[in-house]
């Protein structure tokens, strides 16, 4: 399962991720392997309005990116083992990003928190992180559920 030592964990900062950055680090210890926290920021664009008044997009973008990195940090502060943090900029669906890093890393598992249940409508018009995930990526993928979520009716 582990050939070359590495788990992925992608983090929105929620408290899905936080689960399962814990349930990757559980399994490190198992398999002998590093775990890696990624998480995806979207640079900011540019849009033309008088209406509001911004900074120049450099510096909001270097905002996001420091912003990130310190939740980046506190979370990895939450386990009790060394983690590698990654901090991507992407464009688009954060789950082409997270394969693509997986690919480039190469992980050998992708730990991905599911935030629970969503609407039918929702669900069938986007989808979620978690399944764009599970669809693309090249090496297998670890879903987890939210702590505390209630357990399906048998």
């Amino acid at each position: 399962m582990v050939k070359h030592g590495k788990i992925l964990v992608p983090t929105d900062f929620s408290d899905a991720s936080v689960e399962a950055l814990r349930r990757a680090c559980v399994l490190a210890r198992q398999f002998p392997a590093e775990v890696h926290l990624l998480h995806i920021i979207e640079p900011a664009v540019f849009f033309d309005t008088d209406l509001i008044s911004i900074s120049p997009l450099d510096e909001i973008t270097e905002a996001l990116r420091r912003g990130a990195e310190k939740r980046l940090h506190r979370q990895a502060e939450m386990v009790d083992m060394d983690v590698s943090i990654h901090l991507e900029e992407a464009m688009g669906e954060p789950s082409r990003a997270i394969c693509t890093f997986a690919a480039e890393l190469p992980a050998d598992l992708i730990v991905i928190g599911r935030h629970g249940v969503q609407g039918a409508l929702e669900h069938l018009l986007i989808g979620s992180t978690a399944e764009r995930v599970v669809r693309h990526a090249g090496c297998s993928v670890l879903v987890t559920m939210p702590h505390g979520f209630p357990d399906v009716e048998r």
